[in-house]
């Protein structure tokens, strides 16, 4: 490795995870130039892919972006999730506010109750990455009890499973009928739709670079 590549790498990787983020879609390439190199999204000959660095995809379809989108893929991967699910969920639970508390007592993230959260070993509800996890295990059992109905499982997060089998589907709350809708808008999808909840893979194009003419490492949007 170059000197100059090798000075410049405490900025390249910070500009690379800024870049990643601010162009989910995007990838990056890299090539050199003179003694520099360059980053860059655009098509450019000779540019190769650069190693360790993929660009996300962009999570709750509409929705802004959260410090947490990361830590949310990852745990759509882990537990077979739609990472649209989680982060609409959370949206409509608590707007990402961490420290959130329902008049019912449901604390965090994805409003987790105090029951639920010892059932799932958290120790800290405000937790976000506790909370998260936990939330997305629960939908995932959840998910798994009323055979990947979506619709059922929502349903079941906010009344609970009883209720939706004594019901025989969405309870007749106003409540959880508005949860349900609003956590379907959320993913673009309708109310009764019936989505399997499997993960979405992230695009598989790899990050692209390139190297500034003046000598120093640039990432170019």
């Amino acid at each position: 490795m170059s000197s100059p590549l090798r000075a410049a790498l405490p900025g390249l990787c910070a500009l690379g995870m800024l870049a990643s983020t601010a162009m989910a879609d995007d990838s990056f390439r890299y090539y050199k130039e003179d003694e520099h190199f360059v980053i860059t999204n655009q098509a450019v000959p000779g540019a190769k892919p650069l190693p360790g660095f993929t660009a996300p995809r962009r999570v709750g379809g509409g929705m802004p972006a959260s410090p947490y989108d990361a830590f949310i893929e990852r745990l759509a991967a882990e537990y077979d999730l739609s990472p649209d699910l989680i982060k609409s969920v959370v949206m409509v639970e608590s707007a990402f506010d961490p420290h959130a508390v329902s008049p019912k007592g449901a604390q965090g993230l994805m409003q987790l109750m105090p029951a639920t959260a010892r059932h799932y070993g958290v120790r800290n509800a405000f937790d976000p990455l506790e909370n998260l996890r936990a939330g997305s295990r629960h939908l995932r059992s959840l998910l798994d009890e009323f055979d990947g109905d979506v619709t059922l499982a929502l349903a079941a997060y906010n009344a609970g499973s009883s209720a939706v089998r004594r019901h025989g589907g969405i309870p007749d709350y106003r409540e959880t009928r508005d949860y349900v809708r609003r956590v379907h808008d959320s993913m673009g999808s309708g109310p009764r739709e019936r989505r399997a909840a499997r993960r979405v893979e992230p695009p598989s194009e790899p990050i692209r670079v390139e190297r500034g003419s003046d000598g120093s490492l640039k990432l170019v949007n």
